[in-house]
């Protein structure tokens, strides 16, 4: 029983003096806070500073992006433009080229259908190959 009684008065002795050596600290941080009261004054000043140009450097460069998205918007119009164009110029070249196979093909078929014309052709190449012999042996 002793023994019990001897360190509940311990365990007590230690909190009393726990508590009565606290409002010292604090006494002893008050007094030293006197010299750090200018420290952190200056201290948020300088984050004050910091903070100022970090704003400062945020927009800024927020305005150099939104710059740069118009000029990338910009960028990007004048090549769907661009590829537009190139897709009209490359759809005129197919009409004209289909145009001018109808057209061919147009004349194929007229050509077809007129086959004295053509008989006269051949006809008129064997004549002059005969006027042609025709003549040499005048010269004979």
């Amino acid at each position: 029983m002793t023994m019990t009684k001897l360190l509940f008065v311990s365990i007590l002795a230690l909190l009393l003096m726990g508590f009565h050596g606290a409002p010292l600290q604090a006494q002893n941080a008050m007094q030293s806070s006197g010299m750090d009261m200018k420290t952190m004054k200056s201290q948020m000043e300088q984050m004050r500073a910091q903070m100022e140009q970090m704003q400062t450097l945020m927009k800024d460069n927020m305005a150099k992006m939104a710059a740069a998205d118009a000029a990338m918007k910009s960028h990007m119009e004048t090549e769907q433009a661009s590829m537009k164009s190139q897709m009209e110029l490359q759809q005129a070249m197919m009409n004209q080229l289909q145009t001018m196979t109808d057209h061919m093909q147009t004349m194929t078929d007229r050509m077809a259908m007129m086959p004295d014309a053509m008989d006269m052709h051949k006809k008129s190449g064997a004549t002059k190959k005969k006027d042609k012999g025709m003549v040499d042996d005048q010269k004979k």
